[in-house]
């Protein structure tokens, strides 16, 4: 059967190649039923691949930003909410001590609309809701704005590769805290944070029947000085008066989502942050057992995980849902956090 099969198509390519004025040699004995049968199974294996094969929807990890602009004329809205649980911090020797925990609730709203072909532009809100040991606050955090210069669209050899420039405003609360609420009341730093970011993104098609996408950002931070009054995001007491240098800072992140279908993506990041010491100059003002207050931090690093779920209905919408927490740190918190997402463009 698989032989006449053969001899039919070779046939018909024959007459179709003669209907073209192309002359086709016809050979004078048919190939051995062996390479008719390799070549069967070589198109079955081919076939099979192309079936399983699917264009990709991603709505991105969760922390990881991504490299492609919004196109000109187009728009992205991205709420997120954050609950988390800060059960500990990492001193110098990057050992993990208990405290009592502090309950973070974090909304977060992105929105992005493309300017130019080139060009987007991104403004970020927050509100920051705290609570421990049965003291609680509430306040906007700080606010960031954003631009995008697209520097390379992604081919099927070549990443895409953004530039941005954020700066964050100081919105949030940083000074004049109430003492009896041992700094859960800060929701912000103070500071005008000018940041330069370098994010490259590639989906990879040819390494499994399952395509993934890859992403790397990597972040410096340069903050003004702040002016802090009494108790305030870096310590201070009574009195307290003076000038915060906060550190420049660090961060790099990657991630990979997995496509397990068209609308259902496994994602997951690595985040690593490092910032140097921040230092003071004025009048340290006193604590209220009466000692010299400390004001400034030491330097300080963090890596941190997150893996997401995803699902994607359509190429405009995805919902996302994971898990963020430390692994290791130095001066740092020690926390782990609910996320949850969803994303929209029109």
């Amino acid at each position: 059967m698989r032989k006449t099969l053969f001899v039919f198509l070779l046939a018909c390519s024959c007459l179709a190649a003669l209907e073209k004025g192309q002359p086709q040699q016809i050979p004078k004995t048919p190939p051995p039923i062996g390479k008719v049968d390799q070549d069967l199974a070589q198109a079955q294996t081919d076939f099979d691949i192309a079936r399983k094969m699917f264009n990709p929807w991603y709505a991105g990890p969760l922390l990881t930003p991504s490299a492609h602009n919004v196109p000109k004329g187009e728009f992205v809205v991205q709420p997120y909410l954050f609950v988390t649980n800060t059960f500990a911090l990492f001193n110098e020797n990057r050992r993990s001590v208990n405290i009592s925990d502090i309950w973070t609730v974090n909304p977060l709203v992105l929105f992005q609309m493309g300017w130019l072909s080139w060009l987007d532009f991104t403004v970020t809100v927050q509100g920051v809701y705290n609570n421990q040991s049965g003291q609680d606050t509430f306040y906007w955090g700080d606010t960031e704005f954003e631009w995008g210069f697209q520097l390379m669209e992604e081919t099927p050899y070549k990443p895409a590769v953004r530039m941005t420039l954020t700066e964050t405003v100081p919105t949030g609360r940083y000074e004049k805290l109430n003492p009896r609420k041992n700094g859960i009341d800060a929701t912000g730093e103070g500071t005008y944070l000018t940041n330069f970011s370098l994010n490259v993104s590639k989906v990879f098609w040819w390494v499994t029947t399952h395509p993934f996408a890859w992403r790397l950002s990597m972040n410096y931070g340069i903050p003004t000085t702040v002016q802090v009054q009494g108790f305030n995001a870096y310590g201070g007491g009574f009195r307290t008066r003076g000038t915060v240098r906060p550190g420049n800072l660090i961060q790099i992140d990657t991630s990979i989502e997995l496509s397990f279908t068209q609308k259902w993506v496994l994602a997951i990041d690595l985040a690593y942050t490092y910032q140097n010491h921040s230092t003071f100059a004025g009048h340290k003002g006193r604590t209220a057992n009466g000692q010299t207050a400390s004001v400034g931090l030491p330097s300080n690093d963090q890596l941190s995980c997150a893996p997401a779920i995803e699902y994607n209905p359509s190429d405009r919408m995805g919902f996302l849902a994971g898990v963020w927490f430390t692994v290791t740190g130095r001066n740092s918190s020690d926390f782990i956090s609910g996320v949850l997402s969803m994303y929209y463009n029109w």
